[in-house]
């Protein structure tokens, strides 16, 4: 899951200026770290021997977890632990030196960690990311770790009596929910930042709320740009005449490179995720008004002088001048099939084996549904098979996230002392609970103009009131937690 999506921009031969284009879908979020305002020398990093398959107790394998640590705070013997839980990406220091975790620590005397999954960052089992290695790369083996990592503190008497308290944003949102619902006995509490807790294969409601987002931030004069712009796209796609349009908006690189091949399907699916990835991407990460601003350069006609031509001259943003894109479906299906470790193989593997997550265009009804007859689940799921393994076909992809459904509840959890906190411009919150309490002891928040695990960051000063609320409010109940804990 991405807050943007990654071009990685591959140095041009000498006399030309093609950009071989590599784009993740933002199935993956990096959860960008904040700022470090504060002395990072306060941070440690040790590691651990943890299983690498804690369910078989006939393999003795381990191998070694990283976490990083800062004890500032800690008022000793029985003062609470606070767990930022890591996900599909690299830990750094500024979550254990900033943010509203930071903030209950210091409020609460706590000890700061940061636990790093396996499989991403420098917490790798094995030497390769091998379809046959990726077997132990899922969420039921790393709770587990992290079941083992929380034992393996209890162990030592300073924090014997200490009570958990974990936090989790996005994918390690769920994670934290999960946790609390499997190994509640280890865990006083979580929070769950943005957590997409229902595993979905058919992901509409992705884009539905990319547009919802744009139309409420820049009203439907900017919706309309959208809709027309993605329109003029596909219509052009059938004439000689429009696509010569539609390679120069998009900056197609002309021949010798080969051009756009509009007769196969996988590559269109690759291009219209070319646009709704970067679209998404701008949703998926904006504070507020930058997505207000974003629309009134789109309605005024910055990027472009037509819809189509703003759509692309947005899109394209991240080229130099004279430089210009070759979009070629098979360089994307080979940038996965490489066995060495790859963060982005790691993450989509977990998504064709647990949750999909497959971010396809609506059918109808949609600015986006033009490119519904290429963005589907047939182009998500073709890359699951010729990366890893043929038979990860779409009938397997259906079963993985059907097994994650029903082993950990969907959108009916049952746990309790969890805080579920969600940004209603967060195209990830359609899969979350966002409209019930978990229980009486779990509430949740959906909280207006907010976007993708926003309440874990500093305060910034273009935060609403109700943004700075919903952090005060998760510090207060994680602090009632506590003071019940050491009162009973």
């Amino acid at each position: 899951m991405w807050l943007l999506p990654l071009f990685c921009l591959l140095a041009p031969s000498l006399g030309s200026s093609p950009v071989r284009l590599l784009v993740e879908p933002p199935l993956r979020v990096w959860l960008r770290p904040p700022a470090e305002p504060r002395d990072a020398r306060a941070v440690g990093t040790a590691w651990v021997t943890v299983p690498v398959d804690h369910f078989n107790p006939l393999d003795d394998r381990t191998y070694q977890m990283r976490y990083m640590y800062n004890e500032q705070f800690f008022n000793g013997t029985g003062a609470p632990i606070f767990i930022m839980v890591g996900g599909e990406w690299e830990i750094s220091s500024g979550f254990l030196l900033t943010g509203n975790m930071f903030e209950m620590a210091r409020e609460n005397n706590g000890y700061l960690i940061y636990t790093e999954h396996r499989f991403y960052g420098r917490t790798q089992p094995f030497a390769t990311h091998s379809t046959e290695n990726l077997r132990y790369l899922n969420v039921d083996q790393a709770l587990a770790d992290l079941a083992t990592f929380i034992g393996m503190l209890k162990d030592q008497p300073r924090f014997s009596t200490s009570p958990v308290v974990l936090v989790g944003g996005s994918y390690a949102g769920n994670m934290v929910l999960w946790f609390k619902q499997r190994y509640a006995h280890l865990v006083l509490g979580t929070v769950a930042s943005s957590a997409p807790i229902k595993a979905e294969v058919d992901f509409t409601g992705y884009l539905t709320v990319v547009e919802s987002a744009f139309r409420a931030e820049g009203g439907d004069a900017c919706a309309a740009v959208l809709r027309d712009g993605i329109a003029a796209t596909v219509a052009a796609t059938e004439t000689a005449e429009g696509r010569e349009l539609l390679e120069q908006a998009f900056k197609i690189c002309p021949p010798p490179s080969d051009p756009l091949d509009y007769s196969d399907k996988f590559t269109m699916g690759y291009f219209s995720g070319f646009i709704t990835w970067t679209l998404s991407g701008q949703v998926q990460n904006a504070r507020p008004a930058e997505l207000r601003n974003l629309c009134t350069n789109l309605v005024n006609n910055v990027y472009g002088a037509t819809p189509m031509e703003s759509i692309g001259g947005l899109v394209t943003s991240g080229l130099s001048p004279g430089q210009c894109y070759e979009i070629r479906y098979e360089d994307y299906v080979n940038s996965y099939k490489n066995d060495a470790v790859s963060t982005g193989r790691a993450w989509y593997y977990q998504t064709c084996t647990e949750y999909a997550y497959f971010q396809i265009a609506p059918p109808t009804g949609s600015v986006f549904s033009p490119l519904s007859r290429w963005l589907n689940v047939e182009f998500y799921a073709d890359l699951c098979k010729q990366a890893y393994d043929s038979r990860f076909d779409e009938s397997f992809v259906r079963a993985s996230v059907a097994r994650s459904n029903r082993m950990f509840g969907g959108l009916r959890p049952d746990v309790n002392n969890t805080i579920n906190i969600h940004g209603a411009i967060d195209p990830w919150h359609y899969l979350g609970v966002v409209d019930r309490e978990l229980k009486e002891s779990s509430p949740t928040y959906l909280v207006p103009r907010a976007s993708h695990c926003f309440d874990l960051q500093p305060w910034q000063v273009t935060d609403t009131a109700r943004m700075t609320q919903v952090q005060q409010a998760a510090r207060r109940t994680v602090a009632a937690w506590l003071h019940e804990y050491y009162h009973k």
